[in-house]
């Protein structure tokens, strides 16, 4: 990547740009959330991604997804995300999949990827991803969003440590459901 596009950051003394072009991502929903997340790491220079979502666009996910436009109604999402993501950053690789996560992410795939994403919108996927990182020892970003609240929770998987994870922390009242 040329050095004037990421000017900006070398102005920041603790940001290491090389070390974010190296990083590869997996990002499970390309849904409102995930269309954030692959805009803003895309901008931001990270080098690659894989992005898994088995849904289409919708008319009404356009007030939410800044990566899709009208004419992509029907495609599927993790396929629109990738080539709009390459057009934010020309120098990264985007790949997809358009099959339920636990269909197509394979142990080595997470081995290989510095983070998890997860963009989804039910309690079954995040579960699988939670487990699979544990497993894989891959850490996971868990995001979720509802009409008055944001979150954001990491998961440090790859430290070695011992640390809570995203099904310890769920009340008996999510599994009732």
């Amino acid at each position: 990547m040329g050095d004037d596009r990421f000017l900006r950051h070398s102005l920041i003394d603790w940001f290491d740009q090389d070390e974010v072009r190296g990083m590869s991502v997996i990002i499970v929903g390309a849904g409102a959330v995930g269309n954030e997340v692959i805009k803003d790491l895309a901008l931001l220079g990270l080098g690659r991604f894989h992005i898994i979502d088995l849904d289409r666009i919708e008319i009404h996910n356009l007030t939410r997804s800044v990566l899709f436009d009208d004419t992509q109604v029907g495609r599927f999402k993790a396929e629109i995300a990738a080539l709009t993501g390459t057009h934010l950053n020309h120098e990264a690789e985007f790949t997809f999949s358009t099959a339920d996560l636990w269909d197509c992410l394979t142990f080595e795939e997470l081995e290989k990827a510095d983070a998890v994403f997860c963009c989804v919108d039910n309690f079954l996927a995040r579960l699988r991803l939670n487990k699979l990182c544990r497993i894989t020892g891959t850490d996971l970003i868990n995001t979720a969003i509802d009409s008055r609240f944001a979150a954001v929770e990491f998961y440090p998987f790859s430290s070695g440590e011992a640390y809570a994870c995203y099904e310890c922390q769920l009340p008996a009242s999510v599994y009732a459901r």
